[in-house]
């Protein structure tokens, strides 16, 4: 027996009302295409009748799968309505809408992106009434490549002409989207980025690009960015509904799966961004967090990640209604009345105090490693992640093939921190011994939960006797990444000396010098790829910073 679904605004609807659209979701389509005229006629009269829009998903088979009574942006995802399972819905749909009094035929805002995410073959639209001389107008949709335009008119005249079952509109044009928009995409999750414009244009495009970077560090792609420009952010969504709906429209364009906001959410704006958005949403803070725990080698960064993780969620389990389904049964629980997620709040909670004893442990360790370590000097090099820290590590101590720190072209590449010792001959023939030291690097807003649980890697850089602060000066923003380190450094209370140490000068430009020159007239300049300027800098070390 076929399965047909009457949903929407069903509710008010009269008994004679209700057997009317029944009688007429029953009606049989022809199956090559097209539409029954009659049926459609039918349908008109009943939405003038009811003042509403009607909408009738159709399958191969020409059966109707659902009639959808009120406007379509009404419906949510409306292939998660149709009746049976996933292979009985099939690809070949048909969505056939009398549009009601006054309605452009065009598909537009939300009602376009339920139409996506259908993905039907075709789209014919049509008003509830014929014009004066009997004229019907409607048009065909089909879904279409053009990013600026997701649906485009592929025939456009008298309803009698366009139900037709001899004239096929899905062949009238490229389907490029249609086509291949029930396949799943091979490769990495492509992620749509969300951003709040508030300032200069230049430092909003800096500010994408690095989110950019956090999102392909992460294993993403980015295909695309949303932006808005406001003064003030609204506070339950922080970018207005209407910029969400389109934010929303090109997500299902460009088959984002993801959608990554430049702002960090509270619980509450985030639920209500992925219901508007209909898409999982992840803040700045959490992809920064996914980072680290992909680039956590050993058991100590294991550990830290882990703990700045569940601290992230466990504020974020109300406001998201997740579950990590972990449940509690037998000695310890409280009874048959206690929800899911007060399961799940109780398990982060006993987590999180088992794993920040296991990171207290590990500061204590650290520190009798530091302890051992009494006479001889340590620095540490700090900077922005991915200004050269590691690489410059390398340069200076030479290690043996093999033996290495990794040094690549990507954010937050370094976790765990790795001192080197230092040997600094100098004129007269006496060497002078350090420990060197390259620590995680930093970024702009670092999440408060991961400064936390790594406070303990962060100590081996507060105990340092002096710092050397690594900037790339290729990166056009090394001024504002320099300021960030500082004021790390200042809120951590750091007071040990500190030295500027720029990097790439191979591949800076020559305004770049001036400036950091300008910046700190003690500046060492390097390039730690290219080995210049690496021996002056270590004469720099043999003495400083000089002991007080």
């Amino acid at each position: 027996m076929k399965q047909t679904v009457l949903a929407g605004r069903v509710s008010g609807l009269r008994p004679a009302q209700k057997r009317r659209l029944e009688r007429l979701a029953h009606r049989r389509h022809p199956e090559q295409g097209g539409a029954d005229l009659l049926g459609l006629q039918r349908l008109a009269a009943e939405a003038r009748e009811l003042a509403l829009p009607l909408s009738l998903v159709v399958d191969g088979r020409g059966l109707c799968r659902l009639l959808w009574v009120g406007p379509l942006e009404q419906s949510g995802r409306l292939i998660e309505r149709l009746p049976g399972s996933e292979r009985r819905q099939g690809h070949d749909l048909r969505l056939l809408s009398c549009i009601g009094r006054g309605q452009s035929l065009e598909p537009l805002g939300s009602e376009a992106l339920v139409g996506m995410d259908l993905q039907p073959m075709f789209w014919l639209r049509y008003g509830d009434r014929a014009r004066s001389g009997g004229r019907w107008p409607a048009a065909v949709y089909g879904l279409s490549c053009d990013e600026a335009q997701p649906w485009s008119c592929r025939m456009e005249g008298e309803l009698a002409d366009l139900c037709d079952p001899g004239i096929n509109p899905a062949d009238s044009g490229d389907l490029g989207v249609a086509d291949g928009g029930n396949q799943t995409r091979q490769g990495p999750e492509r992620v749509m980025l969300l951003a709040l414009v508030s300032g200069e244009e230049s430092d909003s495009q800096r500010d994408i690009a690095e989110l950019e970077g956090l999102v392909r560090s992460a294993g993403g792609l980015p295909v695309g960015v949303v932006r808005q420009k406001r003064q003030q952010a609204a506070p339950q969504t922080l970018w207005g509904e209407g910029k969400l709906r389109e934010a929303a429209l090109e997500a299902r364009r460009l088959e984002a799966s993801l959608v990554v906001t430049d702002r960090e959410l509270t619980p509450v704006q985030a639920r209500n961004l992925e219901r508007l958005l209909d898409l999982p949403v992840s803040d700045r803070s959490e992809l920064i967090l996914d980072i680290f725990a992909q680039r956590a080698a050993s058991s100590a960064g294991r550990l830290q990640v882990e703990l700045a993780q569940l601290r992230y969620r466990l504020p974020r389990l109300s406001g998201r209604g997740l579950s990590l389904s972990r449940q509690g049964g037998g000695i310890g629980t409280r009874g048959p009345g206690e929800t899911q997620l007060e399961k799940d709040r109780r398990a982060i909670a006993r987590r999180i105090e088992r794993l920040q004893r296991d990171v207290e442990r590990l500061g204590e360790h650290r520190a009798r490693l530091r302890g051992g370590r009494t006479g001889l000097k340590r620095l540490a090099l700090v900077g922005y992640t991915n200004a050269g820290k590691s690489s410059l590590l390398n340069a200076l101590t030479r290690p043996l093939p093999g033996e290495e720190l990794l040094a690549e072209n990507k954010l937050f590449a370094t976790l765990d921190p790795t001192t080197r010792r230092l040997e600094l001959p100098d004129a007269g023939g006496t060497v002078h011994r350090l420990l060197l030291t390259d620590t995680v690097g930093f970024i702009r807003e670092l999440p408060p939960p991961l400064v936390e649980a790594f406070r303990s890697t962060l100590e081996e850089t507060l105990e340092s006797d002096g710092l050397l602060i690594v900037v790339d000066l290729a990166d056009p923003a090394w001024a504002t990444q320099l300021r960030t380190v500082h004021t790390i450094l200042d809120s951590l209370g750091s007071h040990v000396p500190r030295r500027l140490v720029a990097n790439q000068i191979d591949r800076c430009p020559a305004s770049a010098l001036e400036e950091a020159r300008a910046l700190d007239a003690d500046s060492v300049f390097v390039s730690a790829t290219g080995g210049l300027g690496l021996q002056h800098l270590r004469e720099i070390l043999q003495n400083w910073p000089q002991s007080t």
